[in-house]
């Protein structure tokens, strides 16, 4: 059975964080610990450990990361570490010490479970907006989402069949045409490919969008 293993005060008034088998567990207000008469090596069923759990704060830390949410679709990776943040700050713990709290788990399952969390919709939603005013290359958003926390599956599942690269590439460096006319053929083409290779476009697309608009000057 779980087992709490230490009680700590918190440094805000009348508040301790409880751990369990040597795990941060959650914060909790002393008027709840008292009523549960929780102390050290008491072992605690499962159910209990839940009901505490929803005595204290999951759903002042729930709220909070459905406002979170409602800024912009995140990755369920961007909520844990948000979520991490938050009870790092509200229950005076450490960062990894936050990252072991159950409550985290909860949170995401009831999320995902009401469908707020979707890493494949969250996937497509990035590549449609990575690719809108200023469009960056397949390299460099894949990049992006595996810094999300997105898997290479789902990445690899969004990607083809909807890459034409050469049109992002196009609409990427439209704007920076005019500012370059003029330039020397070789500094032309030394800022054209730098600038789409530092946006993640590869070697042949910047080739190929050099010779169908250079056709053009």
């Amino acid at each position: 059975m779980p087992q709490i293993t230490a009680i700590e005060p918190q440094k805000k008034k009348d508040r301790f964080n409880v751990y369990i088998d040597g795990r941060f567990a959650f914060g909790i207000d002393e008027n709840v610990l008292v009523k549960n008469r929780l102390k050290i090596n008491q072992q605690l069923t499962g159910d209990q450990v839940q009901n505490l759990i929803k005595e204290t704060i999951l759903g002042k830390f729930t709220d909070q990361a459905l406002r979170f949410l409602s800024y912009r679709p995140r990755s369920k990776k961007e909520v844990v570490d948000y979520l991490v943040k938050k009870i790092s700050q509200n229950e005076s713990v450490k960062y990894d010490r936050a990252r072991e709290s159950p409550l985290i788990a909860k949170i995401i399952a009831k999320l995902t479970r009401y469908g707020y969390l979707n890493d494949l919709e969250f996937a497509l939603w990035w590549f449609s907006a990575r690719t809108k005013s200023k469009p960056k290359g397949p390299a460099l958003i894949k990049a992006e989402l595996v810094k999300k926390g997105i898997d290479k599956d789902t990445i690899e599942n969004i990607l083809p069949g909807q890459v034409d690269q050469v049109g992002f590439a196009k609409k990427a460096v439209e704007k920076k045409l005019k500012k370059w006319h003029g330039l020397p053929g070789l500094e032309f083409k030394k800022k054209f490919y730098s600038y789409l290779a530092g946006r993640g476009f590869d070697f042949d697309t910047i080739k190929e969008t050099f010779a169908f608009l250079t056709k053009r000057r």
